[in-house]
């Protein structure tokens, strides 16, 4: 497998696990019970800030 091929899959797998979380967050949220806030938070940004959706 070329080094493109596996970036572009775990870019996928990424993309996969942060809908998830993201999900999750806002279940929990509805729950009361979300914690950390300000670190999703932060992990959000870098998250759209790496795969280019925010601009610095």
């Amino acid at each position: 497998m070329d080094n493109t091929k596996l970036v572009a899959e775990l870019c996928a797998i990424i993309d996969r696990m942060n809908v998830l979380l993201q999900a999750q967050a806002v279940e929990l949220a509805q729950l009361h019970a979300l914690q950390h806030e300000e670190e999703i938070a932060a992990v959000r940004r870098d998250y759209a800030k790496a795969i280019g959706e925010v601009r610095p």
